[in-house]
């Protein structure tokens, strides 16, 4: 009876172990790990107007998770393949700056993904003191090598902020999926 009792536990333990090992192979499979993708820069001085398809370099970088974005270019390319969302802010400067035209702040800013426009924003203000601002929010699928870029598809005029005070023009994206 003894030597009955003894299998017996042998037995389940085995089936235990390899059941054990079925659910952590299933675990694995259908959790795999992700990594994070996300990343945030501005411009780190307020700038003058930019000339028509001159991209926006967004200089200063505060977050590079999956190190999409280069700040030399101002390109952000999609390291995976999945759904991003992109958020970008431009701030029209109602007052004259050094380097910049006789106009108060007029510029739009598109987001392309691969060169074709996805999104837009037009900031315009009309007189002195009369600063404006404009943000742009869209959701993309992408697929790993993809490119994003924010453009400024007219001639603009005036200056633009980028401060502390102010509000940064800024660029950011993440994976959601």
């Amino acid at each position: 009876m003894k030597s009955i009792i003894i299998f017996a536990v042998f037995v389940l333990l085995f089936q235990s172990i390899d059941s054990y090992k079925t659910f952590e192979c299933v675990q694995k499979d259908e959790a795999p790990s992700v990594i994070p993708v996300a990343f945030y820069a501005y411009i780190s001085r307020t700038f003058k107007a930019l000339s028509v398809y001159k991209p926006f370099i967004f200089d200063a970088v505060e977050t590079n998770l999956g190190n999409g974005y280069d700040r030399r270019t101002g390109i952000f390319t999609a390291p995976s393949s999945g759904v991003f969302a992109f958020s970008w802010t431009i701030h029209a400067a109602g007052t004259h700056h050094a380097g910049s035209s006789g106009q108060y702040g007029e510029m739009g800013a598109v987001l392309t993904q691969n060169g074709v426009a996805k999104g837009s924003v037009y900031a315009d203000t009309e007189k002195q003191y009369d600063d404006a601002s404009a943000t742009g929010f869209v959701i993309l699928a992408a697929s790993k090598g993809d490119k994003f870029q924010i453009i400024c598809p007219m001639a603009g005029q005036g200056a633009f902020y980028s401060t502390k005070i102010n509000g940064r023009t800024s660029f950011s994206g993440y994976r959601i999926a």
